[in-house]
């Protein structure tokens, strides 16, 4: 390219490129145009360009400023010299020219400067309004989601007048519902009211025609009393007193014989019928007493075996009447010890003698031959076979004569059956008895014949259950030491384990002692008292005095609450028996801690399962004083229904831990 042709091009200072000198004006106004805008993307870039793109964006511009460096380096003008070689005259031409323009450049670049200076203004009040946008925009965007928050809360408040409508209906719903079932009920009370009228009426015609036959057979009865009457004021009444041996009979035949049992059989039910019993055994224990005077004063008293003759040393321990002599009637064990002389007994003022054995098996030779000898010169009574025999399955062994003559006496109407000197061989026989040593006393108690446990276990059931018996104080110790020791460690249960209570102002009043205890299932208490009595009970709508407060036993206080509404304000909490697997804590609970130790003591006595009335029961007995216990005798037998949980109670009761109230 020749000179000419470059003196009419000029470098352009924004892009450095050769433009046409007549268009230099154009291209530098578009020039300056697109770099403004470059500038400002790149201004805008830098505030809101992620930074992966910025780093691209510093690359390529380090790019460009490279490539101007190297168009302005001289090398570079070297090489377009030698590619355009010219004459030295020409390059001064040329270098005048480029003066030229390097002024008119200069003068273009002040131009230029000028003009940047106002854009650069330009672009900072461009983004200075940016920035206020942006914050206006974040202005707006806060308030609308305080507007949102608003319609939230004010949705919610809605949703929860709904809920509060909703349940509002439901509670009338059962209001509604609960009146429907109080007509019913009260519907329900009519009818059973007429048919309780209904039945009475048939009651009263059966009850007349029932008095008119009474009437009848009476009369009836009358006239064969009165004939029985003439025909026994011909007859001699033979009792235990005006009692004369029979002398009919000449040769005991066994039917006879059986037929004189039968007869002195219904002679001693005669002879002990509503009568006091001493029965006083030969034991070491009964020395030391100093009873003998008490067992004088029984209306019969019974002795066992070798008992006659009474030594007199011991009168003031065993006493100095007999009655009656039980004997096993055994000669061969012990020979000339067992002494049967009817005159020996009536010397001693013996009444009766009775075999505690039936006439049967082993015990048959020795009756017969008692029989044979003596001829009834006393009345003699036998063992019924049928009584011995079931006697002897229950227990499982057989029966001590004293064990008999305890379970004989009893199937018969007596007052009452004191018991001493007998102690299933836990002591020696007295010396004057007879002389036993230890290991005949530990044969004897636990043999291949007799064996004294289930006896002991028999006696200690019927003296709970049978309010006829009475023990000495040595054989009560023998009978109830295992009941003694699981009370002993009942009453080591400490109170705060026993009652749990929601309401502090209940536990107050039971520990200070200011209110009575009681548990019923009727629904009128007979009781008034000063103190305030808490009732527990499993009945609605129990009619009460004042000072009468029921804890009504259910898992639920919306049970009590709906008691309360029918007006029975006396109704005060409820009560359950363990706090767990129940939704809301009960007013007041059995702790579970003695739940568990109740459990484990009460297993010992085959109590796996104890009622729940039992345990409440004893927690009663163990937390309240006795004096503030108030029990009737017909509701402990309805709160509980296993035998061993009565047998227990009838234990505390014979151990006075409580009374039934009259």
């Amino acid at each position: 390219m020749s000179n000419h042709i470059l003196q009419q091009y000029t470098m352009c200072p924004i892009c450095k490129n050769l433009i046409y000198k007549h268009h230099i004006q154009y291209h530098y106004r578009e020039c300056k145009q697109k770099d403004d805008e470059r500038k400002i993307r790149e201004e805008l870039q830098k505030h809101a360009m992620p930074p992966h793109l910025r780093q691209q964006m510093l690359y390529q511009q380090q790019q460009q400023e490279l490539k101007k460096k190297i168009q302005s380096s001289p090398i570079v003008k070297n090489i377009i010299q030698t590619v355009f070689p010219e004459n030295q005259k020409k390059q001064e031409l040329e270098k005048k020219k480029s003066n030229e323009n390097q002024k008119y450049i200069h003068e273009m670049k002040i131009n230029i400067d000028l003009q940047e200076m106002e854009s650069k203004t330009d672009l900072q009040k461009q983004i200075e309004q940016m920035k206020q946008e942006i914050e206006q925009n974040e202005i707006k965007k806060q308030q609308k989601i305080k507007e949102l928050e608003q319609l939230k809360k004010q949705k919610e408040f809605e949703e929860m007048k709904k809920q509060k409508e909703f349940e509002e209906m439901k509670k009338q719903k059962e209001f509604e519902e609960i009146k429907k079932q109080k007509e019913l009920e009260e519907i329900k009370k009519q009818k059973e009211f007429e048919e309780i009228k209904k039945q009475k009426e048939l009651d009263e015609i059966k009850k007349q025609k029932e008095l008119d036959e009474l009437k009848k057979q009476k009369e009836f009865k009358k006239e064969k009393e009165k004939e029985k009457e003439k025909q026994k004021e011909n007859q001699e009444l033979i009792t235990v007193e005006n009692y004369r041996p029979p002398t009919t009979v000449s040769i005991y035949h066994e039917q006879v014989m059986y037929h004189f049992f039968m007869l002195y059989e219904k002679l001693f039910y005669e002879y002990v019928q509503g009568k006091t019993i001493a029965l006083v055994g030969p034991a070491e224990s009964i020395l030391g007493t100093g009873r003998g005077h008490i067992i004088d004063k029984f209306d019969v008293v019974v002795r066992l075996n070798k008992s006659i003759p009474l030594p007199k040393d011991l009168s003031r321990d065993i006493g100095t009447r007999t009655d009656v002599l039980y004997n096993s009637l055994n000669t061969s064990d012990f020979p000339g010890e067992n002494k049967l002389s009817p005159t020996l007994h009536k010397k001693y003022g013996i009444k009766f003698v009775c075999s505690s054995y039936p006439c049967m098996s082993v015990f048959r030779e020795d009756i017969l031959h008692y029989v044979r000898k003596y001829k009834f010169e006393l009345p003699f009574k036998v063992m019924d076979e049928r009584k011995f025999r079931k006697f002897e399955q229950y227990l499982g062994t057989r029966p001590y004569t004293g064990t008999c003559a305890i379970m004989e006496l009893l199937s018969f109407p007596i007052k009452y059956l004191y018991i001493t000197g007998l102690d299933f061989y836990y002591s020696k026989y007295y010396s004057q008895y007879r002389e036993i040593s230890k290991g005949q006393l530990k044969y004897t108690r636990n043999s291949n014949i007799h064996n004294a446990k289930p006896q002991l276990q028999y006696l200690k059931n019927i003296a709970l259950v049978d309010d006829r018996v009475l023990l000495d104080p040595f054989l009560t110790k023998i009978v109830f030491e295992d009941y003694d020791r699981i009370w002993n460690q009942m009453k080591s249960i400490k109170k705060t384990h026993i009652f749990g209570f929601q309401n502090e102002q209940i536990k107050q009043y039971f520990e200070m002692n200011l209110c009575k205890v009681c548990f019923t299932k009727e629904y009128m208490l007979p009781i008034q008292e000063e103190k305030p009595i808490f009732i527990f009970t499993n009945l609605r709508d129990m009619n009460m005095h004042e000072n009468q407060y029921i804890f009504y036993i259910s898992t639920q206080r919306r049970d009590v609450l709906q008691i309360q509404e029918k007006g029975y304000t006396n109704y005060v909490g409820n009560f359950y028996f363990t706090q767990q697997n129940v939704k809301e804590i009960p007013t007041m609970y059995l702790h579970t801690k003695f739940l568990h130790e109740m459990k484990t003591l009460l297993q010992k006595f085959n109590m796996k399962n104890p009622s729940l009335h039992f345990l409440l029961f004893l927690a009663i007995l163990l937390y309240i004083p006795q004096d503030d216990i108030l029990i009737y005798e017909k509701d402990s037998s309805l709160w509980m229904t296993n035998l061993e949980e009565k047998k227990f109670c009838m234990y505390l009761l014979r151990k006075k831990v409580f009374q039934y109230q009259k």
